[in-house]
């Protein structure tokens, strides 16, 4: 009897310690004694019970601050546990080092080596040179505080600093401040450098100088310094006085007012041109059409109350995507189509860039549009599962992804198949018009004087306006008068 319990688990044994093929050799003890069998059921039942507890447990702790480092959990090893939270805080502290230097670099060669006309005088600099120099202004600006609480937020993590410990007299929301003081200024650290790629395409697809570029000039630095004012409209519902939110608020909804300007100036740019319709004017028609549609839904979120109800919603969500996803990504790829013949020498490969646009932008909306009726409907974010009612709009956002991510497979695939044709390319981006844009706008010139003309035409000639004035407005004749 014990030399048989001795042998039962000796194959169980060798069962668990050998490899696949040698454990297979021991079948009939499976078969010959049903408790091995049993046995066998339950060290493999424990341990997947075991490794789910300690995969979850490491997941919550990993994920508990979020994306945003919310305090006390990101600052409490009680919470977070030593591990992924600070290699999350040691990457972004060298991100900013290197962004710091890069910056530095670009800045100053910019300052010291630029022509002596040029320094003071961005007027005469093209659009894409002062997007750049202004973004790299602002990282300039918000990239030490972003690095300065991460600093922080390390010390009271592992020297038992209290800045955002409010049981030892730190302040919790400080590091909200801080953050979203660099959070905000980056979303128009994206997006700036795609305004100077459109006001570069818009004079190029349209034979004609952009509308103001002093206003257009003007409109993306009021943006840019009226983002350092407005990132307290993260924080409506972190417990700040109604007077802060209330000004926070108003300067959020002011912000409308520069972006008004370069739309108008967009729109007056493409109104009297002789336009080719291409692959460039497309994306750009998209990325207006994308950015006053991200816009107008932003507005709503700027105002405290509306930002309550939608807080946490798929309406935030929806937003925010379309401004990064859609208007940004839209923008960055009219730059990379604008400037492609500069790049790689070869003409860019039109059926799959027209492919990748529908596919893209179309992917776009269908994704987004969805989520603005989810946040309607009060479905928040950051959730894995939701009611079945919210199944069509759901799986129409999930198709719309997919839709998106088959875009830009098509936009590698035009790269691959521009230098596997190796066209040339026929213009570059230098302001030279094709010969029938050039027809067109001759066209549209002389129906444009012939219309101004017979305007004119209609207007009383010059003796029956210095008869008119003489008759009505001759002030002279009093002090002209001579008395005898």
């Amino acid at each position: 009897m014990f030399q048989k319990r001795e042998e039962k688990d000796g194959s169980v044994l060798s069962y668990f310690i050998s490899p696949v093929p040698k454990a297979l050799l021991f079948w009939h003890n499976l078969v010959s004694y049903p408790e091995s069998f049993w046995r066998a059921c339950s060290r493999s039942f424990t341990k997947r019970r075991r490794k789910v507890y300690f995969t979850k447990c490491s997941e919550r702790t990993n994920v508990t601050a979020g994306w945003t480092f919310i305090t006390p959990f990101s600052s409490n090893l009680k919470y977070t546990g030593f591990g992924s939270q600070d290699i999350l805080i040691i990457s972004v502290i060298f991100a900013g080092i290197s962004s710091t230097v890069g910056f530095t670099n670009l800045l100053i060669t910019r300052r010291t080596l630029a022509m002596p006309g040029l320094r003071n005088r961005r007027v005469l600099m093209p659009f894409i040179s002062i997007a750049l120099f202004l973004t790299m202004r602002m990282l300039a600006i918000v990239t030490p505080v972003l690095g300065a609480a991460m600093i922080m937020l390390f010390m009271d993590r592992h020297w038992q600093t209290t800045f955002f410990e409010f049981a030892y007299g730190g302040d919790t929301i400080l590091f909200q401040h801080l953050f979203w003081f660099f959070g905000h200024p980056e979303v128009y650290i994206l997006i700036i450098p795609t305004f100077g790629f459109i006001n570069m395409v818009i004079p190029f697809i349209n034979t004609r100088r952009v509308a103001s570029k002093h206003h257009l000039i003007w409109a993306i630095y009021v943006m840019a310094y009226m983002g350092y004012l407005v990132w307290g409209h993260h924080m409506y519902l972190l417990g700040l006085d109604h007077r802060s939110r209330s000004l926070y608020s108003t300067i959020t909804i002011m912000i409308s007012l520069p972006a008004t300007i370069k739309m108008v100036n967009w729109t007056l740019s493409l109104l009297n041109g002789a336009l080719k319709v291409d692959i460039l004017l497309l994306f750009t028609l998209a990325y207006i059409i994308v950015f006053v549609v991200g816009g107008f839904t932003g507005m709503w979120l700027s105002h405290v109350a509306l930002n309550i109800a939608m807080h946490d919603t798929y309406y935030v969500v929806a937003h925010f995507h379309l401004m990064l996803s859609g208007a940004t990504m839209i923008g960055l790829f009219t730059g990379v189509y604008y400037y492609f013949a500069a790049l790689f020498g070869v003409k860019y490969s039109r059926l799959f860039a027209y492919f990748h646009f529908v596919y893209y932008v179309g992917g776009q909306w269908l994704t987004f549009l969805p989520m603005f009726w989810l946040g309607f409907s009060g479905l928040p974010r950051r959730i894995h599962d939701y009611p079945v009612i919210f199944m069509g709009w759901q799986g129409m956002a999930t198709t719309g992804h997919l839709i998106t991510m088959m875009g830009i497979v098509f936009f590698f695939l035009m790269i691959l198949d521009s230098h596997i044709e190796r066209k040339v390319a026929i213009y570059t981006p230098l302001g030279n018009p094709r010969w029938h844009k050039r027809i067109q706008y001759y066209i549209f010139k002389i129906r444009y004087l012939q219309l101004t003309n017979k305007k004119i035409n209609k207007l009383p000639n010059m003796k029956v306006r210095q008869l008119i004035q003489s008759r009505y407005f001759n002030e002279y004749e009093i002090y002209n008068t001579k008395t005898s």
